[in-house]
């Protein structure tokens, strides 16, 4: 049997260049903080890996997470081959494997691109072809079909609507993010699962994003390259977020409401600059594109601390590449808020070389899922300030 393993603890000393610049509120926007939370941000980080027993797990294959109602379980989607592996965390060790089956009544996606975690054990699964939600017991019991002709009120030019795809808490509504005419929209579909009705909700304050991503068609295929609206669940809420901006959306399941919340950040820009072209003549001029928009600032989800009763959230902007063709190393920043969404400190992370993008919050100290010799684990980020 495989036990708990401290393999690395690194004390990281990050030296903070921060903006001791008191913001002014604009309408409609949070407060800035008028003393940096983070000016003297220390963070410890040790590497564990989990006991999975005698378990074979492609601990390199998962995408995609949730945690249980009580935040003692995360849950993580084995994508390509259709299973979710349930792991306890304060005994760091597998404890549930579903498999979910590839045909018959219960057929779910042959790979999974979007999972979410609901209440009671239950995960809802899609992918082009099939989004539905399903039980601990790999059983069907909610079939979506998130098709713009089911739903009332939704033009049939709207597709791909899986994408990013949440449903509420009680399983009578879902959101997505749509493609029109083949192309991204900055936009929500909201679907009413009961009632088949659709509705697009605009997302002006994200218009931004259409100016930093870049498509290059050939044979009948388009590559997108950039930045684009992600959604993901905080606080039985959703965020709705793009690379270009620190400002969101934020949907409440409960009172069904959509509001927009505007940054002041001190530290960095609150959104991206310049021209791009959107069309690229070729996949080199694609790529080159795709670069110069990460040399700005790109702005990642948020994470809640239930101890402190805050936000945290990171952002990074790469440095373009060295004559060998590497990448030079990225600057990572991270930032604080209040439970509404204020600024509370920043800091530049100057010794961070790497992120991780599977991360959430367990006891007050940020857990990065991260393989470690071929069995699953985490870097375990501690904050003190």
């Amino acid at each position: 049997m495989k036990k708990y393993i401290p393999l690395l603890s690194i004390l990281l000393l990050f030296a903070c260049k921060n903006s001791n610049q008191e913001g002014e509120k604009k309408p409609g926007s949070t407060q800035t903080y008028t003393e940096n939370q983070l000016e003297n941000l220390r963070i410890t980080m040790d590497t564990v890996k989990v006991d999975v027993g005698e378990e074979i797990i492609n601990a390199t294959a998962y995408f995609g997470f949730g945690l249980s109602a009580d935040k003692e379980r995360i849950y993580l989607a084995d994508g390509m081959n259709t299973e979710v592996h349930g792991y306890n965390l304060p005994e760091r060790k597998l404890e549930h494997r579903i498999v979910f089956e590839k045909d018959g009544p219960n057929q779910a996606p042959d790979f999974i691109n979007f999972f979410q975690v609901l209440p009671n054990e239950e995960f809802m699964l899609a992918n082009y072809a099939i989004q539905a939600v399903f039980n601990n017991q790999a059983e069907k019991i909610l079939d979506i079909n998130a098709q713009p002709e089911e739903y009332e009120g939704l033009d049939e030019s709207l597709s791909s609507l899986y994408g990013f795809l949440h449903v509420s808490p009680n399983k009578k509504l879902a959101i997505s993010r749509p493609l029109e005419y083949g192309k991204e929209s900055v936009s929500l579909v909201l679907m009413d699962l009961e009632n088949k009705k659709g509705q697009v909700l605009s997302l002006p304050g994200l218009e931004i994003t259409k100016k930093f991503r870049a498509s290059f068609s050939q044979g009948g295929g388009t590559t997108t390259m950039g930045d684009n609206l992600i959604i993901q669940e905080v606080r039985n809420q959703l965020v709705i977020y793009s690379a270009s901006t620190a400002d969101i959306y934020i949907y409440d399941w409960n009172s069904k409401e959509l509001k927009l919340i505007e940054f002041d950040h001190q530290l960095v820009p609150n959104q991206k600059s310049g021209e791009f072209p959107t069309e690229a003549g070729s996949r080199e001029e694609l790529m080159e594109i795709a670069q110069q928009i990460r040399n700005q600032v790109s702005f990642m989800g948020f994470l809640w601390d239930e101890s402190r009763q805050q936000y945290f959230r990171f952002a990074y902007k790469q440095n373009g590449l060295l004559e060998t063709g590497e990448p030079r190393k990225s600057d990572w920043y991270l930032f604080s808020y209040d439970e509404n969404f204020n600024l509370l400190g920043e800091t530049e992370l100057e010794k961070l070389s790497t992120f991780f993008y599977q991360s959430f919050f367990y006891e007050g100290k940020i857990y990065n899922y991260l393989p470690v010799d071929e069995d699953p684990g985490f870097v375990i980020m501690t904050l003190e300030f």
